[in-house]
């Protein structure tokens, strides 16, 4: 007599211990449209702290967020943190290079920077859809004002003259994105609501 035993199939759950990538793209964002806004504004000249901010704030934070995104399956999260990152270097280089290589690249001009900003502008309107389904208030809010910063800056490129509307937009876009970073490792630490989203 011959006896076949199926294959057992062993099942194994795998618990993602890996905290939340949210803040860390939030803080990446927050801090370096903070310090853009606060230039903008005229509270100092320089662009030192601004090209330190994109590169290390805006860009690798929130790559580092983006790729922890996707490793958790946050579509979202994955696209918006790490193409904003991505933003962040592309604005850094524009930045250095103009300062630093002006006879081999030639400076940006303002209708180039329009148009970058412009589409940066349809791609955060895009997300902005996007972030009404999600349903977070503080995160709406966050992509409400990088959405008005880019299509704001690039009416000012194109030579509207707003003043000091855009960079108004921009440092709002850091103080809420500071505000949502701070409020979901708040709520984290205590365990319940203590800052609303």
């Amino acid at each position: 007599m011959i006896v076949m035993v199926e294959n057992e199939e062993v099942l194994t759950s795998i618990i993602d211990k890996t905290a939340d990538h949210g803040p860390l793209g939030f803080l990446g964002l927050g801090l370096a449209a903070t310090v853009v806004g606060m230039q903008g504004v005229g509270l100092f000249a320089d662009a030192a702290m601004v090209v330190a901010m994109s590169i290390f704030l805006g860009g690798f934070a929130q790559i580092f967020a983006g790729i922890e995104g996707w490793k958790k399956g946050d579509l979202f999260g994955a696209t918006a943190f790490t193409a904003f990152g991505l933003f962040w270097f592309s604005f850094a280089f524009i930045l250095i290079s103009t300062g630093i290589v002006d006879g081999v690249l030639g400076v940006a001009s303002a209708s180039s920077l329009a148009y970058y900003f412009l589409i940066w502008g349809v791609v955060s309107f895009a997300l902005l859809i996007a972030t009404f389904k999600i349903g977070v208030k503080a995160v709406i809010v966050v992509f409400i004002t990088l959405t008005l910063a880019f299509f704001l800056t690039a009416l000012s490129s194109f030579g509207l003259g707003l003043g000091l509307l855009p960079a108004i937009a921009i440092l709002l876009l850091g103080l809420s994105s500071l505000y949502t970073a701070l409020a979901i490792v708040l709520n984290d630490v205590y365990g319940k609501t203590v800052v609303p989203l």
